[in-house]
């Protein structure tokens, strides 16, 4: 006996995800999508509110998400330059969404479809390489999902994972 596995849409209806909201202006539709588990929702809506900028730069670290949201949502292409990524790959199927003061782990069961499930400051990240943890926990949620195969893109770099992403070199 075949058992079905689950979609994006019916993990959402489940509880299992929840959509983020990247607040786009009225009108405007969201080309890239993306999903959170309620681990790295807590943290978004609870702990990453009351947190500075470890650069003292202007935008607060939850400004900065939500810029990135904004324009991950959009049809604007994410600039991949050298001395900043805004998506990085850590590991099989694992990505990295980054801004200067905070890092979030997930991956892309399709293309242009990013759940996340921890998030963490860029300072904590670096001072105690969490990489490795932090994939481990990706991993280990995504496993634990009865989602459709397969379960994440293949590849290692952004273009594969992301439409409209833009080398500048």
């Amino acid at each position: 006996m075949l058992t079905s596995m689950a979609t994006l849409v019916q993990l959402l209806e489940r509880g299992a995800l929840k959509k983020l909201d990247p607040q786009l202006a009225p009108g405007e539709q969201e080309f890239r999508l993306l999903y959170a588990g309620e681990r790295l929702v807590t943290w978004i809506t609870v702990t990453l509110p009351t947190l500075g900028s470890c650069w003292n730069i202007e935008q607060a670290p939850i400004e900065q998400l939500d810029a990135f949201m904004e324009v991950f949502a959009s049809d604007e292409p994410l600039y991949y330059e050298r001395a900043f990524r805004p998506i990085r790959h850590i590991a099989v199927g694992i990505w990295e969404i980054k801004t200067a003061d905070v890092r979030i782990f997930g991956w892309f069961p399709k293309r242009d479809h990013f759940i996340g499930v921890a998030g963490d400051t860029t300072q904590r990240v670096k001072d105690y390489n969490l990489y490795t943890g932090y994939a481990g926990e990706v991993e280990r949620f995504r496993d634990g999902l009865d989602l459709d195969e397969p379960k994440y893109v293949p590849g290692d770099q952004p273009d594969a994972v992301v439409s409209n992403f833009s080398y500048p070199f």
